[in-house]
């Protein structure tokens, strides 16, 4: 189930916002009262719900904004008791002066917003001997490694055990409840109504992560990453797997330490990584490099378990240079747009580097440009075609710029010699245009967006695990979620 938390100031908003919850998709409703100026009236609230609903009513260090009383604050949940809600959740501290009444049942919570305690196993067993219906933890929890402890609790429950994850690993923590048997995971009623850092809305569990299509038999796919790529990059993958019931779904996590989080995408037995630009080199601490990452690019972009451990490639660079190719096909009508090509290379770090070697293989000619001689040469060196320093790109002739960066090229490039027989890519561009790449727009350049590249990148993941989905069904569903 998915629990939308409601945080309002008054019991009008609150009616209000039970209504959009239940029509938005939500399978019950957690009404907070520790923000309500006035009374509460919970029998109107008990009244109205169309979903199951569970009151608490939070202290600040439990992540609430109760000025009063404890005295009152538990008077007030003895009272959502009485008045018959369904669920009503309690402190571990508390759960003694919130005694068992039949027809409501109690929740019994511990709530950490700094860290995930070492003594975590403890804490659970401490919850079980207050007899709760629903057991609920919720800790603060960045990396796999860090929300590990709170999934190995979900491993054969006493009790109904929910497990909340305050911070980057959310989502996750949410995914592998579901697919656990967790009772329900909790989500904000919309963008800004969050009831803690890193809670997704309840749209973002059921379009974007498809929530309710995880259970015991999904296969998950791993996606690293925090920001709107990592975001979107998970959406993508979910749209394709749902596109061809394929029985995989995109789980979001967060590297942390490499070694450790090895183990734990062992343990929850993923089926791929999708990595995000932070982590696509020194991955050979935890896994071998397959022929397309080889040295010289030492950087890949995916992970998939092998018999003998984990295997990176790379896939970013294919995928970058396939959205190069729809381009310039669409615009020219040529079969094999980049054979006998120029491509002029900004920036000798590993994104340039992920697509040379596809590029190549192509017939493209590369030009390496950078303002560190040293690096330029190097790279040149590696993998073969001309060198020149910075400002030299601007009296070479070429027929693709791809951007990229090597740490102090970065967004130097003077947009006045693009010309509008060009390409451009930017690899540097998360998912929206870069200056540059709205210059190359506006000079009538054959313009590369991220999306495009996005788009390839998911569907060359997908095609390892053994489908193929057209890139209309997926540039659909971006131009539904970024329709600028």
């Amino acid at each position: 189930m998915i629990c939308v938390t409601i945080v309002q100031e008054s019991r009008r908003l609150a009616l209000a916002d039970m209504l959009n919850a239940a029509t938005l998709g939500a399978d019950m409703i957690e009404v907070r009262l520790d923000k309500f100026e006035k009374d509460a009236n919970l029998t109107e609230l008990v009244a109205a719900r169309r979903k199951p609903v569970l009151f608490s009513c939070r202290r600040p260090q439990d992540g609430g904004q109760w000025t009063g009383a404890d005295d009152e604050r538990l008077t007030l949940l003895r009272a959502a008791v009485v008045a018959k809600a369904d669920y009503v959740e309690i402190e571990l501290d508390t759960a003694n002066q919130v005694r068992p009444f039949p027809g409501c049942k109690r929740v019994v919570s511990y709530t950490n917003l700094t860290e995930t305690p070492r003594d975590i196993e403890g804490i659970y067993d401490q919850i079980l001997t207050k007899s709760p219906d629903v057991a609920k933890l919720t800790c603060k929890a960045d990396t796999p490694e860090e929300a590990w402890p709170l999934i190995q609790l979900l491993n054969k429950p006493p009790v109904p055990t929910v497990v909340v994850g305050v911070g980057r690993a959310a989502v996750m923590l949410s995914l592998l409840g579901r697919k656990i048997g967790a009772p329900w995971a909790t989500a904000a009623l919309e963008r800004g109504m969050e009831a803690f850092p890193g809670q997704p809305t309840v749209n973002d569990l059921v379009e974007v992560y498809r929530y309710r299509d995880v259970g015991k038999k999904t296969r998950l796919v791993g996606v690293t990453g925090t920001g709107e790529r990592a975001f979107l990059a998970a959406g993508l993958l979910n749209a394709a797997f749902a596109h061809l019931d394929l029985p995989h779904r995109a789980l979001p996590v967060q590297l942390g330490n490499r070694r450790l989080f090895r183990k734990v995408a062992e343990a929850v037995r993923l089926q791929d990584v999708l990595l995000d630009e932070e982590a696509y080199e020194g991955l050979h601490e935890i896994a071998r490099l397959d022929e397309t990452a080889h040295a010289p690019v030492l950087a890949a972009d995916a992970l998939v378990p092998s018999d003998d451990g984990w295997l990176a490639s790379n896939m970013f660079g294919p995928a970058a240079v396939a959205a190069v190719e729809g381009v310039l096909r669409e615009r020219d009508g040529e079969a094999e747009p980049l054979k006998d090509r120029v491509a002029l290379l900004a920036g000798c770090g590993p994104l340039t580097r992920m697509v040379a070697i596809p590029l190549r293989a192509r017939g493209t000619s590369l030009i390496w440009a950078s303002k560190s001689r040293q690096a330029v040469q190097a790279t040149s060196h590696a993998f073969g075609g001309r060198q020149v320093q910075w400002e030299g790109m601007y009296a070479t002739s070429h027929d693709v710029l791809i951007v990229g960066h090597d740490g102090e090229s970065e967004g130097t490039i003077h947009p006045g010699y693009l010309k509008p027989g060009m390409a451009v890519m930017d690899l540097t561009a998360g998912v929206h245009p870069t200056p540059i790449l709205q210059e190359a727009t506006d000079r009538k350049c054959a313009v590369v967006l991220p999306g495009r590249v996005l788009i390839e990148q998911v569907r060359g993941h997908v095609r390892k695990l053994g489908g193929d989905v057209p890139a209309k069904v997926l540039e659909e569903k971006l131009m539904a979620w970024m329709p600028e």
